[in-house]
């Protein structure tokens, strides 16, 4: 993932519409500080091998991640809900890890759109 594919152009410019351009960017700001905590603590569920936990976590940022476009970014929540909710965390490692490099993906373009008109 690249950033600039990082978000649905769509998707946020109807959440924007919606919402008012205001409100988006202070959507984007408890997005990302949010989501920054949710993946440490998802960091954790796995070390700890708390499917449940795990499962939640992903299913969290998988909820907030498509609410602003980052629909490629909630797919890859969604997988990791799927084995924390299969209760088999045993190939989880990999995929947190890419989710944690996509983040910053993430994170980057949506503090480009904050200062887009």
């Amino acid at each position: 993932m690249q950033a600039q594919d990082a978000i649905d152009a769509v998707t946020f410019s109807g959440l924007k519409d919606q919402v008012g351009a205001d409100f988006v960017v202070e959507l984007i700001d408890t997005y990302n500080s949010e989501t920054g905590e949710l993946i440490e603590r998802l960091c954790q569920a796995l070390a700890d091998q708390d499917a449940a936990t795990f499962g939640r976590l992903a299913h969290s940022i998988k909820s907030s991640s498509a609410s602003l476009g980052a629909l490629a970014f909630s797919q890859q929540a969604r997988e990791l809900e799927m084995l924390g909710k299969a209760n088999d965390l045993s190939g989880a490692g990999p995929k947190v890890e890419h989710l944690t490099a996509d983040f910053l993906l993430v994170k980057c373009r949506l503090e480009e759109l904050k200062n887009e008109p």
